[in-house]
């Protein structure tokens, strides 16, 4: 089986499914670190990468590598493609603009409105300072940067693209970053905006919602009419690791009804496999996303006990779950053992596709990861004999 027929195998919960052997993004100053302590250089990494930029373990969709998909790991130990994420744009698309510059950051509006500030030397995400969507009045005056001409916003080759993919052999997934039904509110607001607003002016909040949905399934449907989607991700980080910061309540009111219209729509397009993005502890939001039609869960931090999940949800796939910590450089090859024992016990049940449970961070040593994916590629190649 190639790498798409691995994942759609385990998706699936196929008898004769192959586990896929694969890593979902490292930090690109992961890699950098990686190369001085032993992993054999295939392709650099441009010096304009960040330390903190995520490189993809999923192969580019046009076989071009722009620098930002692995090469180097995926080669030494012959892993699987990840999901690749179809790109999409869900912005105004407003023309980006520098507010000030000089030797140590730079402030910008980004595409979305929103107003960061990056620091040039320094390896961290940028500091978001403003949030476009204040109030009712600032969405009113937002939305009229939309119009409904979606196919603009396809890559300009999308038809050679949609013809070159049709016998890939790698999954491609749609949406994920920042589309999710509180991600983008969150992601247009900011976090303490739309948690007031939930109590101040709740109807904002469903407005931007529809608002969003209408746009994502006139935009989306153009998407699938060409390109055969594998899965379909939602972002939502609604948790930290002590659990989600959405009631019930409140996911029921705000979220659950565009995400049965959403999964609706996803199935009469006759795409079935539909993973939700969150970090943190989700134990309590699980049953809300399998009562909506969410087949799976990605990526599974390591605050969660997967065991569990999966005694409580034994058809819900699994994508994740090893501890990133028992790679760093205080840990032993014997907690690593420990940590793969779970996976493996997991495995078992099928549905499941093990791999860090994030992205690489220069905390893991490549000591300890070669010692870690090679033995859990052992362990892949024994359940499948």
């Amino acid at each position: 089986m190639n790498s798409r027929e691995k994942f759609n195998s385990v998706m699936s919960f196929d008898a004769g499914a192959q586990v896929p052997k694969t890593e979902f993004a490292y930090w690109a100053g992961t890699l950098r670190k990686w190369l001085e302590q032993g992993l054999p250089l295939l392709k650099g990494i441009d010096e304009s990468v960040q330390d903190s930029e995520p490189i993809r373990g999923s192969k580019p969709l046009d076989g071009k590598n722009s620098g930002m998909s692995d090469e180097n790991v995926l080669a030494y130990f012959e892993l699987d493609s990840f999901f690749e994420k179809f790109p999409f744009d869900i912005s105004p698309m407003l023309e980006k603009e520098v507010v000030s510059e000089n030797g140590e950051y730079i402030i910008y509006k980004d595409s979305y409105g929103i107003t960061q500030k990056r620091y040039k030397k320094t390896a961290s995400i940028p500091l978001v300072l403003d949030y476009p969507i204040k109030n009712r009045k600032d969405f009113y005056r937002y939305i009229e940067n939309y119009d409904t001409d979606v196919k603009k916003r396809l890559p300009r080759d999308f038809e050679r693209l949609a013809a070159s993919l049709r016998d890939r052999d790698f999954p491609i997934r749609l949406g994920g970053n920042p589309f999710g039904f509180s991600f983008l509110a969150r992601h247009l607001m900011g976090e303490v905006n739309f948690m007031l607003s939930l109590y101040d002016d709740p109807g904002l909040v469903k407005e931007l919602n529809r608002f969003f949905l209408d746009f994502i399934k006139q935009y989306f449907a153009v998407i699938i009419s060409g390109i055969e989607i594998d899965c379909a991700f939602i972002l939502e980080d609604i948790a930290y690791r002590s659990g989600s910061f959405i009631s019930e309540g409140m996911f029921r009111e705000f979220m659950l009804p565009y995400y049965l219209e959403y999964i609706d729509f996803l199935h009469q397009y006759n795409i079935r496999d539909i993973v939700v993005d969150c970090d943190g502890l989700i134990d309590e939001l699980i049953p809300l996303w399998v009562e909506a039609g969410v087949t799976g869960i990605f990526p599974v931090e390591a605050v969660n006990d997967i065991a569990a999940i999966r005694k409580n949800f034994p058809q819900l796939v699994l994508l994740g779950g090893f501890d990133k910590r028992v790679l760093f450089a205080d840990s032993n090859f014997k907690r690593i053992e420990n940590e793969l024992s779970k996976t493996e016990t997991v495995m078992k049940t099928g549905g499941y596709i093990p791999h860090i449970d994030h992205a690489v961070s220069e905390d893991v040593t490549w000591e300890n990861f070669k010692y870690y994916r090679k033995r859990l590629n052992e362990i892949i190649d024994g359940l499948m004999q």
